[in-house]
């Protein structure tokens, strides 16, 4: 058996959705970056949407036009690009908006007036750039290459599948290892190029041009587009389904030890990525290098969690929390790192030294601790929808709910399943609406 079909192909496809993601990017941060007031809400709204839309919920809700495509050649391939390029573009123009170009848009236009040649021109904004598009289209391109419960439940056969399957299937940890050498080889390429690449310096954004009328009309259409598919239509369809059958999962609810064990688990990851990060943040390379891991994916850093807790020093953790919650960490800390330091670089808006000053605990709850709490909560909810690392390297007894439901969804789509999974995406709401008092009293004291 050997993955290199699989492993050229979603290289391929990475490809694309990174080239795609960083012709788009730079519009939507110049976007972002000039919307004020209650649009600038919704704007950022609407490009998160995609991005913090669980995985599982768009395969399941989009798994009948999956089986319709089956019998058209690429045409479940076609999808999973789709789903892929708009759950990732935001990540693109999210590392665009916050770190800023080399050189002015007024230098731009100056090197444009002296240099006729389209070709120079050309050559100089691609330097002007700087690194944030490398940064971006690295990261973007490892998050498509490494995906793996999108494609699972579309029956896609990606080299994440094909390999979780042999796993899943009974092959040898260490012949599964072996059999990803090449996916893991170019994961590790990829990362090697972009932990190359100097350190970037985050800056509150705002240098950038503000797009012209005829940009701004298109890319409001594809934000609301993008956020109407990629969360909208999912969330309508599983809850149209759900109505008929919340009556049986309240009257019988058996998600119960399901729900506990993912929302624990999460909230430790999150809580422990994000106090990690604290503690390393003075220390920015070492930062980077503990970050380096959660850019593998989930199913290549559960495999190797897996064999190093299979290992006679850690052998005795091996049937606990410790390799689930180890995992989760990890992968929080790609995203926990940037959030930390967007963050502390906002903390040097003269509002907020002036709202201190004052003891306005209101402003500094919106300038400062509302956010804080809000990027912890959204590291949580990305513990809490993960899937990969919950099926390896849960232990006996603490099934994520995730799991359980993935499991499920094979056998088709019910109103008794689609109460289910509402009621596991509810869960995070309700801690959102739980901790919000108390982070608030929080941020009073």
């Amino acid at each position: 058996m050997t993955l290199v079909p699989q492993t050229i192909e979603s290289a391929v496809r990475a490809l694309g959705i990174a080239g795609l993601a960083i012709l788009l990017a730079p519009m939507l941060a110049r976007l972002l970056a000039h919307t004020h007031g209650s649009r600038r809400t919704l704007a950022w709204a609407l490009l998160l949407a995609p991005l913090f839309t669980p995985a599982l919920l768009v395969s399941y809700a989009y798994a009948p036009v999956a089986v319709r495509l089956m019998s058209t050649p690429g045409g479940v391939a076609a999808l999973y690009s789709f789903a892929l390029t708009l759950k990732l573009v935001p990540v693109a123009a999210l590392i665009l908006h916050f770190v800023p170009p080399v050189i002015s848009p007024e230098a731009l236009r100056c090197h444009a007036l002296l240099v006729p040649a389209r070709w120079a021109r050309w050559k100089f904004r691609v330097r002007a750039a700087g690194r944030a598009p490398w940064l971006a289209g690295g990261i973007v391109f490892l998050l498509a290459f490494t995906d793996f419960e999108l494609a699972s439940l579309w029956s896609l056969k990606t080299w994440t599948v094909a390999l979780f399957d042999a796993q899943v299937g009974g092959m040898a940890l260490s012949a599964s290892l072996r059999l990803a050498a090449l996916p893991l080889g170019l994961g590790l390429a990829v990362l090697a190029l972009v932990i190359r690449l100097p350190a970037v310096a985050v800056t509150p954004p705002g240098r950038s041009p503000a797009p012209g009328r005829a940009v701004r009309g298109p890319l409001l259409v594809y934000l609301g587009g993008a956020a109407l598919l990629g969360c909208g239509w999912p969330l309508l369809r599983v809850a149209g389904q759900a109505s008929a059958g919340l009556r049986a999962v309240a009257e019988n609810f058996v998600l119960a030890q399901e729900l506990a064990a993912s929302v624990g688990c999460a909230a430790v990851a999150a809580v422990a990525a994000w106090l990690l990060i604290a503690w390393m943040t003075p220390r920015r390379q070492t930062a980077l290098a503990l970050a380096v891991p959660g850019l593998l994916g989930a199913l290549l850093l559960s495999l190797l969690l897996l064999a190093a807790f299979q290992s006679a020093v850690l052998r005795p953790a091996y049937d606990t929390p410790l390799p689930l919650l180890l995992a989760l960490t990890l992968l929080l800390l790609p995203f926990a790192l940037p959030l930390r330091w967007l963050l502390d670089a906002q903390r040097r808006d003269p509002a907020l030294h002036l709202a201190r000053l004052a003891g306005s605990s209101a402003l500094v709850w919106r300038l400062d601790t509302g956010r804080r709490w809000l990027a912890a909560f959204l590291l949580f909810c990305w513990a809490y929808f993960d899937f990969t690392a919950g099926s390896i390297l849960a232990p006996v007894g603490l099934t994520p709910v995730f799991v359980r439901l993935h499991n499920l969804a094979h056998y088709g789509q019910t109103a008794v399943l689609s109460a289910m999974f509402l009621a596991a995406f509810a869960a995070p709401v309700a801690v959102l609406l739980l901790t919000a008092p108390a982070a608030r009293w929080y941020a009073r004291r």
